[in-house]
C-alpha cells in the first residue's frame, strides 16, 4: 500500500479565491502484512503551479515563491499529473496531509479521495505534545534531519509530515488513522479570545455558557465547549 503525503504552498488561505503555487508529494510505503523494513518514506516529488494570478507579497514572505518562479509552470491539473503520474486518478486512494482540510479544499481534483489528517491524528494520539505544528511533532517524535530540502516549502513540509505519519502508523492502523481524521477532538487549550492559552478546564463557567451560544466556532472548539459544559453540568 502507498499513502501519498501532500503539501501545498498557495497565494493565500481562502480556497474560494486563492490558488496553489507549489505542490509536493512524498510516498509512504506500508507493508501488509507488516514488515520490519516498512513503513518507508520515499523522496519528494515537487512541481510549481501557475495560479493565473499574482502572488501577494505576504504569501511570498512565507514560502519565498514569486511570480517569476511560476510564470512557465503548469496549471494545477497538469501539476497533479506530473507529481503523481498519468494514472493518478486510479492509483491514488489514500492521501495524507497536515491539517488536510486546507489542502483538500485547495486541490478539488483530489477532494474525494480518502484523507488522513496527521494534525488531527496527533491531537488524538499525542495530546501532551507541546503543540501540533508539523515541525514540532517531527522533533517531538524523535526526528533528527529531513535531508537537503528548503524549509517552509512544500517538499520540506511534505517530508516532515511523511515522517510524522510513520510514527502514527506505529501507534494505529491505516483504518484507525482514517477514522481519527474524522473524529472531533477535545482541545486542551483555548486558541482565541481573552482566555487564549488557558486550559479549557480552567475557563470560567460564564465563558463556557457564552461559547455555547456562538454559532461560527471551529467544530473542534464547539465539541470541546459542549464536552466541558456537560462535565460541569451547565
Amino acid at each position: 500500500m502507498i499513502i501519498y503525503v501532500l503539501d501545498t504552498e498557495t497565494t493565500g488561505l481562502d480556497p474560494e479565491k486563492d490558488r496553489v503555487v507549489e505542490l509536493a508529494m512524498v510516498e509512504v510505503f506500508v507493508a501488509d502484512p507488516p514488515d520490519p523494513q516498512y513503513p518507508r518514506v520515499g523522496e519528494p516529488i515537487v512541481s510549481f503551479v501557475n495560479p493565473r494570478k499574482p502572488i501577494p507579497p505576504e504569501a511570498s514572505g512565507v514560502h519565498h515563491i514569486v511570480d517569476a518562479d511560476v510564470a512557465g509552470a503548469p496549471d494545477l491539473g497538469e501539476a497533479i499529473e506530473r507529481v503523481f503520474g498519468p494514472m493518478w486518478g486510479g492509483q491514488v486512494d489514500i492521501i495524507a496531509a497536515h491539517n488536510c482540510r486546507f489542502d483538500r479544499d485547495m486541490l478539488p481534483p483530489l477532494k474525494e479521495k480518502r484523507w488522513i489528517d496527521t494534525y488531527r491524528c496527533a491531537m488524538h494520539i499525542w495530546p501532551d505534545a507541546p503543540d501540533f505544528k508539523n515541525g514540532t511533532l517531527f522533533y517531538y517524535t524523535g526526528g533528527v534531519r529531513v535531508g537537503d530540502v528548503i524549509a517552509h516549502r512544500a517538499a520540506f513540509d511534505a517530508t516532515l509530515t511523511a515522517h510524522i505519519l510513520v510514527k502514527l502508523l506505529a501507534e494505529r492502523s491505516v483504518d484507525e488513522l482514517l477514522a481519527l481524521s474524522r473524529k472531533a477532538v477535545v482541545l486542551k487549550k483555548v486558541g482565541f479570545g481573552k482566555h487564549f492559552g488557558s486550559l479549557w478546564v480552567d475557563v470560567p463557567d460564564g465563558y463556557i455558557k457564552w461559547a455555547l451560544k456562538v454559532d461560527d466556532l471551529d467544530p473542534d472548539v464547539k465539541f470541546t465547549v459542549k464536552t466541558e459544559a456537560r462535565r460541569r453540568g451547565l
